[in-house]
């Protein structure tokens, strides 16, 4: 057995990525993170290495096993849950942040790290805004999808974008102008239909949100970028395209299955939806699920 706190540090690390924020979000020292940090890795003999900016550890089913216990603990009111999010879209939906609950980075590019994090109860809830991009069903069984939203996905530029002065464009007329890729190990669903188009011609290697690395690309007045209704709320620098949907995607709250009847859940749950219903009047293309 670890403390609460000792095993909190440790994934607060690999959840937050640095000591920093791993103390901000704990109400502690950088350094006090550290040496808890040291004994959780000493009792369960563990060793941490960095992988594409990522903290990872060797499998442990003891570690597995005191996880589900603080989830518990967690559950029970007696610690903060834990709710990471997709880029953009989540603090959008997260106005106000839900009591009870600690928000995490929201820079994760596509759909793999998040989705180990919450497989091992590093954190509690995940919103995502690309679900038909997570693995078959088969092969994610412990884990629950709630879709909340269906998005198009479209082409947007910034202002001054030669094609933003034309109307009913064809596919014909986008692939005249280069188009941002996806990054592969993000988005492999959105991405093949992406390519299948002949878009994406532009490589993309972004492992976390970045605007200077997305967005503000198309500062060239030549490239262009895909793009949903829920992120265009956030942005004035991007301006969509009269075009028909190149696919949509669906958008929604993903938790472990055991925990699917927790009150906090679906609490959780009730407030995303409330949250998208306010913003409904300003999405006309955004289907609520």
């Amino acid at each position: 057995m670890v403390h609460l706190e000792e095993l909190a540090s440790l994934d607060f690390i690999l959840w937050l990525r640095t000591g920093q924020r791993a103390g901000r979000v704990a109400g502690l020292s950088q350094s006090t993170i550290s040496r808890r940090l040291g004994r959780c890795l000493d009792t369960f003999n563990l060793s941490m290495e960095r992988q594409q900016g990522e903290w990872e550890l060797s499998p442990s089913p003891l570690l597995r096993l005191e996880r589900e216990l603080h989830q518990l603990w967690r559950l029970l009111g007696h610690a903060p849950l834990r709710l990471e999010g997709c880029p953009r879209t989540a603090p959008l939906l997260l106005q106000p942040a839900p009591p009870g609950w600690l928000q995490g980075t929201f820079d994760h590019v596509g759909v793999e790290r998040p989705l180990k994090l919450l497989r091992e109860r590093v954190i509690d809830a995940w919103i995502s805004d690309a679900l038909d991009d997570l693995p078959p069903e088969a092969e994610r069984p412990e884990l629950e999808v709630i879709p909340l939203w269906s998005s198009p996905v479209t082409l947007y530029g910034a202002p001054g974008h030669p094609l933003l002065q034309e109307r009913g464009l064809t596919l014909r007329d986008l692939l005249q102008f280069p188009c941002l890729d996806l990054p592969a190990q993000g988005f492999p669903h959105s991405r093949a239909q992406l390519q299948a188009l002949g878009l994406g011609a532009l490589p993309v290697q972004l492992f976390r949100y970045e605007p200077e690395s997305w967005e503000q690309r198309s500062a060239d007045l030549s490239t262009l970028m895909c793009f949903t209704p829920l992120n265009s709320l956030t942005t004035e620098a991007l301006i969509p395209l009269d075009h028909d949907p190149l696919f949509h995607n669906r958008g929604g709250l993903l938790i472990r299955r055991d925990l699917s009847d927790h009150p906090a859940i679906r609490s959780l749950e009730q407030g995303l939806r409330l949250r998208l219903s306010q913003l409904a009047p300003h999405l006309p293309s955004l289907q609520r699920l």
